[in-house]
């Protein structure tokens, strides 16, 4: 019975012992060097450790690979000590994912993400006050960035003292990498984004580009491309209620200030976000994203203390509006659902703008003593406020109605790969059958001159549907139906006119080239015989040779018939392999 009761009185004192941390033990480097320094990756990732070891609140784990040979590293932190996402997400908790060091020269997220965790773990009623709310951090995301570690890659940036370099392991940008998912990183991403699901992501960012007195701007998946549901919760609720909190809190920001080259004296645009960027792949899942972009004249501290003060204000505004923001994912996944034309591209209205108020510097204008050119400055003595225009609406310029099905051939692997690991449901057709569908032929496109990104990336894509009765093989086609979550990614990457579809991305180039051809003279006679045979083939042929350059090129003359005889690949060459059932 003593045994047993003494059992007893020590379950209930580990039950009721304080776990909050002592804030003192977990100083940062940032703070160690007073303020001009941030900590290396292994730093990073060391003071993460130790935090859990000391926290039952933190667990940290690794979620894949990354391109520099390193696992990228999931901070989660729940009030409830569950760490499951999908136990997380049956008993409705609100999660926020909180992005860092996707460009690790833009430390600052890294060292604010330190400091609110440490502040959460520290507070005495964290358990009570975020009951319903989860936090995830990736502490450093391009991993190779970090390690590439200098003091003067990035000419416009005012500290800190060392920091990693843009370019990831590969060089590539992963701010340009979530459709495409060249890196390890960025499929990395896509999973853990698939699996958990977050209602709101934030990614931290230093901007570049003009001078201005504010330290902190920000960037929204612009509302215009959200589903109605979102877009209306972000602008009349979400936004606005921010940017409250944040002159509470005495850090005025702005929207990101999309200017380069010249002053915003006159007015800017809104940034148009498509999916190759965080907060465009983000609208993609009906999640609401959010960049931090603080200005990068300011000095290290003053940056820092900014994004500190904004991750707080935003998971004061999740914690307390968790219900209506997933009332409003709710509704804006039905809406998809119900959606039967999409957008795939947009433009600014520059025709309609909205009054921003702006507090500026003067520029002006003067000689170069390098260049012997005029060349903008900023006068930081001679601030001023005033209303500027600032031009936030989009127009859809490119707009397809969404079919029931889409087939995508089996051989198109990293396609396949790609959409399954956003969550793409599809089924492999196990037997023979003759379907009704619309193939796309590529009708024109243009392609970039110089690589972007690892790409030749194509552009201003133009299709013309063909509508087939095509007999498939079992085992051949994958059948995807559009009645699933992921509708709304599915038709942005599938449908080639969109800006960052995977044809753009060179996933489907081998279409494009022509595997089957002819000696001219062994298909000049038959030529002969299909010009005689066929009347209309003949009057087209004497159209085409009102040109004179058709006239003066006997090659582009056969091959003109060639395309029209039953030799040329019709069904290969320049045929987008993804296939539509429209009913």
């Amino acid at each position: 019975m003593r045994s047993a009761f003494f059992a007893l009185t020590v379950l209930l004192f580990l039950c009721s012992c304080d776990h909050t941390l002592d804030s003192n033990d977990f100083e940062t480097v940032y703070e160690k060097s007073d303020f001009v320094e941030t900590a290396t990756y292994d730093e990073v990732i060391e003071w993460w450790q130790k935090l859990d070891k000391a926290s039952p609140y933190l667990s940290i784990a690794t979620v894949g690979e990354t391109d520099a040979g390193l696992p990228l590293h999931l901070i989660v932190i729940s009030p409830s000590k569950n760490f499951s996402p999908q136990k997380l997400r049956e008993k409705g908790k609100t999660i926020l994912l909180i992005n860092n060091g996707i460009h690790p020269g833009e430390s600052d997220g890294i060292d604010a993400s330190m400091l609110f965790a440490r502040d959460l773990l520290s507070d005495p009623d964290f358990e009570s006050n975020y009951q319903n709310t989860v936090f995830l951090f990736i502490p450093i995301y391009n991993v190779g960035g970090a390690l590439n570690r200098n003091c003067c890659t990035r000419a416009n940036q005012n500290g800190p003292a060392e920091y990693g370099f843009r370019g990831n392991a590969r060089n590539l940008d992963l701010n340009r990498d979530f459709i495409k998912c060249d890196s390890k990183n960025a499929k990395a991403f896509n999973a853990l984004f698939t699996t958990w699901n977050p209602d709101v992501y934030l990614e931290t960012h230093v901007s570049n580009g003009a001078d201005y007195q504010y330290t902190m701007t920000y960037l929204f998946s612009h509302p215009d491309k959200l589903t109605p549901a979102l877009s209306d919760f972000t602008k009349q609720n979400m936004i606005p209620t921010l940017a409250e909190k944040m002159v509470a809190a005495n850090e005025e920001m702005i929207p990101y200030v999309n200017v380069f080259g010249t002053s915003p004296d006159s007015g800017y645009q809104g940034f148009y976000d498509t999916p190759r960027y965080s907060t465009g792949y983000t609208a993609l899942h009906n999640s609401i994203g959010l960049l931090t972009e603080t200005h990068m004249l300011k000095d290290y501290k003053r940056r820092v203390e900014a994004t500190h003060t904004f991750i707080h204000q935003l998971a004061d505004f999740v914690n307390t509006n968790g219900e209506s923001i997933k009332s409003a994912r709710n509704l804006a996944a039905e809406q998809t659902l119900q959606q039967t034309d999409f957008p795939l591209d947009w433009k600014v209205d520059e025709e309609h703008s909205q009054p921003l108020v702006f507090k500026g510097f003067e520029a002006y204008y003067d000689t170069s003593e390098v260049t012997s050119q005029l060349q903008l400055y900023y006068d930081r003595s001679k601030p001023w406020r005033k209303e500027i225009t600032y031009f936030n609406q989009l127009l859809a310029t490119k707009t397809v109605k969404a079919p029931s099905f889409y087939l995508l051939p089996v051989g198109w692997s990293e396609a396949v790969d790609l959409l399954q690991n956003n969550g793409v449901k599809m089924t492999l057709i196990d037997q023979d059958s003759t379907l009704d569908m619309v193939a796309y032929e590529i009708d024109d496109f243009k392609t970039v001159e110089s690589p972007y990104e690892g790409h030749y990336l194509h552009k201003e894509t133009k299709v013309k549907s063909q509508y087939w009765s095509k007999s498939i093989r079992k085992n051949e086609y994958y059948l995807i139906d559009l009645n699933q979550a992921a509708k709304r990614y599915i038709i942005e990457t599938l449908e080639p006119e969109g800006p960052d579809a995977l044809f753009n991305w060179n996933f489907f180039d081998e279409i494009l080239q022509q595997k089957e051809w002819f000696s001219t003279y062994i298909f000049d006679p038959e030529a002969k015989a299909m010009l005689d045979q066929d009347e209309a083939l003949r009057k087209s042929f004497e159209t085409m040779k009102e040109d004179s350059t058709f006239v003066e090129d006997k090659f582009k003359q056969l091959y003109f018939l060639y395309r029209n005889s039953d030799h040329y690949e019709r069904e290969r060459h320049m045929i987008y392999p993804v296939l539509r059932i429209e009913s």
